[in-house]
């Protein structure tokens, strides 16, 4: 059987950098924010989960003469896992019809579609895990109410709960804050929030001007100045044929978690999303069984999953 036109096409040097480019700009920030990425070499792999009958705790690297060596790596008792094959197809119709210069510029919007529901679908995974291995209210807290100082109060303050996971992660990994829409929204609202920036007008006297917090203002606000993200996924929770149902993903949550950048796995983070080394998200095309159309798909293998719930907390701000 012949290579398909649009196999021809889309293993050109030009198509092959445009589809590794707009899958590199299609993942979503929140996502990688929340469950970083963390390459394995193989489907399946071993992976360190941290509990509380076992804590991650700094290896001790002093070598003595004649002594054993501390030695790193995985065991029988470390967690197994296998990446999970997803995929999306766009068939591309007529393509016998279309010049050259038209498939091309066809198969780069299919690609460019393809790689940003691909990466949509992941956050939501990746979001939709965080939640739900967490148990909201662990805090009693609420940012809507102004009686609160949701920056410095001792039970249910940021700069609390900043703390408390940096001890959690045993200093493996930095603290890091994602908020849900109507979060922050309260959270920036919040009388106390809003007394600590000072804005002085022209002139002096009495008069001060006004401002509103924004997310990139939340870290610098905390003593320990961690990273911030604020969520703005949104889903729809309707069945089918019925009136949409529209909300936040993570709308009235606050998560704060211990996570690195580019973890490994053996390292504390709340989360990670395992992925194949090499890059995860691969387009291809294939001619559907009729030989009558011709389709261009995404394939992607990954797994988000927990590995030290302890390095996390979520606040949920619905009044109590």
């Amino acid at each position: 059987m012949l290579e398909s036109r649009i196999a021809q096409l889309a293993t050109s040097p030009l198509l092959t950098q445009f589809a590794i480019t707009a899958s590199q700009k299609a993942i979503r920030p929140v996502g990688n924010f929340i469950a970083p990425l963390c390459e394995v070499p193989d489907i399946n792999f071993r992976y360190k989960v941290y509990t509380d009958t076992n804590r991650f705790r700094i290896p001790s690297t002093r070598r003595n003469p004649g002594s054993p060596v501390t030695r790193l790596g995985f065991s029988a008792d470390d967690a197994t896992g296998t990446l999970e094959p997803n995929a999306l197809d766009f068939p591309i119709p007529n393509v016998q019809g279309l010049s050259e210069e038209a498939l091309s510029y066809s198969i780069m919007e299919a690609q460019s579609i393809l790689a940003d529901a691909s990466a949509l679908a992941l956050e939501n995974e990746q979001i939709g895990t965080a939640v739900n291995a967490l148990t909201a209210d662990a805090v009693p807290f609420n940012p809507g109410d102004d009686t609160l100082d949701p920056i410095g109060d001792a039970t249910g303050g940021l700069d609390t709960l900043c703390l408390n996971i940096i001890k959690a992660a045993k200093n493996g990994a930095p603290v890091k804050i994602l908020f849900g829409a109507t979060a922050f929204k309260k959270w920036r609202n919040n009388k106390q929030v809003r007394s600590r920036f000072v804005v002085s007008n022209r002139g002096g006297g009495a008069n001060v001007g006004q401002v509103s917090p924004t997310i990139a203002d939340v870290g610098m606000l905390l003593m320990t100045n961690p990273e911030v993200q604020l969520s703005m996924m949104v889903v729809d929770t309707s069945a089918p044929g019925t009136a949409e149902s529209i909300s936040f993903l993570l709308d009235e949550k606050i998560i704060i978690f211990a996570a690195n950048g580019a973890p490994n796995r053996m390292d504390p983070s709340f989360m990670k999303t395992f992925a194949p080394m090499g890059g995860f998200f691969k387009p291809g095309s294939y001619v559907t069984e009729d030989q009558r159309d011709e389709v261009l798909k995404m394939d992607w293998t990954t797994l988000p999953k927990i590995t030290n719930s302890a390095a996390a907390i979520m606040i949920n701000t619905t009044a109590h």
